[in-house]
Order: C-alpha cells, then structure tokens, then sequence
C-alpha cells in the first residue's frame, strides 16, 4: 500500500499515470466480474442513454462535439476540482475516474450500453482494444495524474474534517511533462468522441 500512496505522488506524471490506471483496472475488472455474476442485464441502460441529448443525435460531427464537450465539462472538470483537495498527499483528483471505473465494469458486466446485443459480456481484457470507454477511462486518469501535485486544501492529520490550505492559485504550476499528459487526454478524448458519434449514427441510420 505504501509503495501504490508513493508512486500516485511521485515526481513522473507517467509514473503516477501508469499506478493510477492500475488501480483502476483492478476496480473494473472487479465491479465487471461481480455484476456479471449478480446483476441483472441493462440495469444501467436508462442512465447511459440520457448521457447525450436526444436533440443532439442529428449528424456524427454536432453528436461528436457534444459527447466531447461533456466529457471536457464533466469528466475534466470533475477531476480539476477534485484535484484542488487531497486527502494527506493523495490528490482527490483521482477519485472521478477510479469511480467511473468501477460502473464502466458494472455497465460491461451488465451489457448497459446504448449500442449492444442481447447477453452480458463476460470479463475479458480484450475490451481494452474494442472499447471506447477504456480510452475514456485512460484519458482521465493522464488528467488526475498530471493534476496530482496542484492541491490547494488538505487537512493537517488523516482524521481532521478542517482543511489547510497549502497553496494559491498563483502558486500552481504544471511542467511540461504534466502539459504533455493533459494535451494527449484531450486528443484522446476527441478521437473517442468522433468514433463513439459515428457508431451511434451508423446504428440510427
């Protein structure tokens, strides 16, 4: 546990990255496994469907602008604010998408997705390279990870509800290694946008 806290606060965003995904793949495979076993079919469907506007689902360029837009707004801009408080030396930062993880697994282990056929689809890495959502996923935890280090709230002791601040705004400052890891979550996260609005529009059509 302590080599995993070190590593999620060490100096390399790509080391950070690479920790932070690997907890996150321990979190899906886990969530995958159990509601594949135990829950039943398209649980989740309801709540993947409204993700995107009825109205926006027109061409694959507007639907593709949407889709990465929300991500940007909600995904990125649930990690930044989490990233502001961190609990000891953990950003909060990564709490998003190790969340996000976990129903991503239950939403597989579940077949809840818009675009699917009948039957759950059991656990297997192979997904890692069909699926959008783990592109998604991977996108976000470069995002927590080069954000790891910007906290500006933590409390002094693990059991204290007050937090300090540590630092201001102005104080804040990213590296060009961490600039990197943010610039490749945002090409990514377009490419998974475009890809996911030309599956959608081909299924419509």
């Amino acid at each position: 546990m302590g080599r995993v806290t070190g590593t999620l606060i060490h100096n390399s965003p790509l080391r950070r990255a690479l920790c932070a995904s690997a907890v996150a793949i321990i979190l899906w495979l886990s969530g995958w496994t159990l509601s594949y076993l135990f829950v039943t079919e398209g649980v989740l469907r309801q709540v993947m469907t409204a993700r995107v506007p009825d109205e926006a689902l027109r061409s694959a360029p507007s639907l593709a602008l949407t889709i990465f837009q929300w991500n940007v707004l909600f995904g990125v801009g649930s990690i930044v604010a989490g990233s502001l408080f961190a609990f000891g030396r953990i950003s909060l930062g990564y709490l998003a998408p190790w969340w996000w993880a976990l129903g991503y697994g239950v939403a597989l282990g579940t077949n809840s997705f818009v675009l699917t056929v009948p039957g759950k689809i059991p656990p297997s890495l192979d997904i890692v390279w069909q699926h959008i959502g783990a592109r998604e996923l991977l996108a976000y935890l470069l995002v927590a990870a080069a954000l790891a280090h910007i906290h500006m709230w933590r409390p002094r002791r693990w059991n204290d509800l007050n937090l300090s601040r540590v630092r201001t705004v102005s104080q804040i400052r990213l590296r060009a290694s961490e600039l990197a890891c943010i610039t490749a979550a945002l090409v990514l996260l377009a490419w998974t946008a475009s890809t996911e609005a030309a599956g959608v529009i081909a299924f419509l059509k």
